[in-house]
């Protein structure tokens, strides 16, 4: 099934106009939602993107995707981590702690404690090649050696690192 992006202006509005998944026209966006699982050790759940992906492939990144048309942000996280991971997640704890702009898109970002079991992930293959539990250490190391996706740690870290608190 191919993606219909609603069409967002500068500032994150919905224009009327929608399109399927591609480049986007000059000064406009689309929606997208990233979500951060976090377990009860304080690890974040993290996925290496497949060597196939047209944007980023052999990057670690969190779990998240396109909004596609007719979805809210939550739906999206909800579509994406059964579909990437094949898990569900207890959305009743699920937090919006982040919107902002980066690139073509205007990213809701969630955080979640939950645990999950390495052992219950079926990973998509056109979309995941790896998973595992990491420190905030671990990613900081990921990110500094470009090894991690692009315009997300850095806007994300700081609220991470409160969420977690000292248990770094």
């Amino acid at each position: 099934m191919e993606e219909v992006w609603d069409i967002l202006d500068e500032k994150g509005n919905k224009t009327g106009r929608i399109m399927k998944k591609g480049l986007l026209p000059e000064g406009f966006y689309h929606q997208g939602a990233d979500v951060w699982i976090i377990n009860s050790g304080n690890k974040i759940l993290i996925q290496k993107r497949s060597p196939q992906k047209r944007n980023s492939p052999n990057v670690w990144a969190m779990t998240g995707g396109s909004v596609i048309r007719g979805e809210t942000s939550l739906q999206t996280i909800q579509r994406e981590t059964k579909e990437e991971l094949g898990i569900s997640l207890n959305m009743k704890d699920i937090k919006l702690v982040k919107q902002y702009k980066t690139g073509t898109v205007w990213l809701d970002t969630y955080l979640i404690k939950q645990d999950i079991d390495l052992k219950d992930i079926i990973m998509q293959e056109e979309e995941v090649c790896e998973v595992k539990w990491a420190t905030y250490k671990e990613i900081e190391e990921l990110f500094a050696h470009n090894q991690f996706m692009e315009n997300r740690w850095e806007y994300i870290k700081d609220i991470i690192k409160d969420f977690i608190g000292e248990n770094i």
